[in-house]
């Protein structure tokens, strides 16, 4: 009535003297759900929550700077399309790298030094702040462009040095000092510029 499962023996384990048997079949469906799962989260973010809420954010925001400076909007139709489109497809090209690559390599406790990350050691966050810019220039909001991108780029830089790094810090120890000196935290730089 009821199959068993196949339980194979984890060798790791083993080594490490705990002894523990894993099931193949369990984890690789599990392993397969959280892919698909993140890719499905990250495309509804990148197709409708940041744009939706950052053209909101940014309608609301507009009346409130208009206030102070008169130039809150302008003129590059229809440019503003095929500018937006660059930074989108650039964006999304980037996040798509960096998912693919990480997903791929899900199951190593390696710090990842490869593919995107050996330009940036934020990829993702660097593909989103590309679409949000190119949304901004799609409004033709210099509220967009010059207020609010500069917020999130300050907070997500704010949270990136407060709670990401003293985790991978804690995480990988020396190696990921010597990664740090040597890819920038969020925008690809030449190597001269970022130490």
């Amino acid at each position: 009535m009821f199959r068993r499962e196949r339980k194979l023996y984890d060798p790791v384990h083993k080594r490490a003297g705990t002894h523990q048997w894993t099931d193949s079949r369990t984890s690789t469906s599990r392993g397969t759900a959280m892919a698909a799962l993140e890719h499905s989260v990250v495309a509804y973010a990148v197709i409708v929550l940041i744009p939706f809420g950052f053209e909101f954010t940014a309608s609301y925001i507009t009346p409130i700077v208009s206030g102070a400076f008169s130039w809150t909007s302008f003129n590059i139709f229809p440019w503003n399309f095929v500018i937006f489109s660059f930074f989108f497809i650039a964006g999304c090209t980037w996040i798509m790298w960096a998912l693919s690559y990480t997903l791929n390599k899900r199951r190593s406790e390696k710090l990842m030094v490869d593919g995107p990350y050996a330009y940036t050691r934020n990829p993702k966050g660097f593909g989103y702040l590309l679409i949000l810019l190119g949304l901004g220039i799609l409004m033709q909001s210099a509220v967009a462009i010059f207020v609010m991108m500069p917020a999130i780029v300050l907070a997500y830089i704010f949270y990136l040095k407060i709670l990401e790094e003293p985790f991978m810090k804690l995480r990988h120890g020396s190696q990921y000092d010597e990664y740090r000196s040597s890819v920038s935290l969020l925008f690809p730089l030449p190597s001269r510029i970022r130490r």
